[in-house]
């Protein structure tokens, strides 16, 4: 992570971030730029959350089939279910990565949405920073785009999941 100049997770919306999410937008970059994506999105602070994040947030990730590793090829089998859809035959992962990126990607929607979400969701409940389990509700509460897809495609119940993560913490 040492190649992300400071300024990268400047003009976020949600601001301030707090000491414990810092360190998961930042490895969303990282997560952004290993997925040769041209943009931050939701599904990256999601993998961020299931690598790096707390205890009680990668256990409760976990609990679903969504660590690291399980998470990595829910999206997978969402972005392949959503080229079907298109009619569209999904290349193979080697042929994905012939041409690297170099640039570090943009903040997209998704990734924008979520956080404002998270800081929504930090400022109800009296808090000035938003933390890992404000940023965890904001993703599960997604109703559009790649990760609510991957999240049902899996089977998951996002309430329960963010349930089990309350408990934990």
């Amino acid at each position: 992570m040492s190649d992300i100049p400071p300024g990268s997770v400047s003009n976020l919306p949600g601001q301030p971030l707090s000491r414990t999410l810092r360190p998961i937008v930042i490895r969303s970059i990282v997560e952004a730029q290993e997925r040769h994506s041209p943009a931050v999105e939701a599904e990256h602070l999601l993998l961020a959350l299931s690598r790096d994040g707390s205890v009680p947030v990668r256990e409760a990730l976990a609990s679903v089939g969504f660590d690291h590793d399980g998470l990595a090829a829910a999206l997978d089998a969402e972005r392949a279910a959503s080229l079907r859809v298109a009619g569209v035959s999904p290349l193979p992962a080697e042929r994905l990565l012939a041409a690297p990126s170099l640039t570090r990607p943009r903040w997209g929607a998704s990734a924008r949405e979520a956080l404002t979400r998270a800081h929504r969701i930090a400022g109800a409940h009296h808090r000035q920073r938003m933390d890992q389990f404000q940023l965890l509700a904001a993703l599960l509460g997604l109703e559009l785009g790649t990760v609510p897809r991957a999240v049902a495609l899996a089977g998951v119940d996002p309430r329960a999941l963010l349930a089990s993560a309350r408990r934990a913490s």
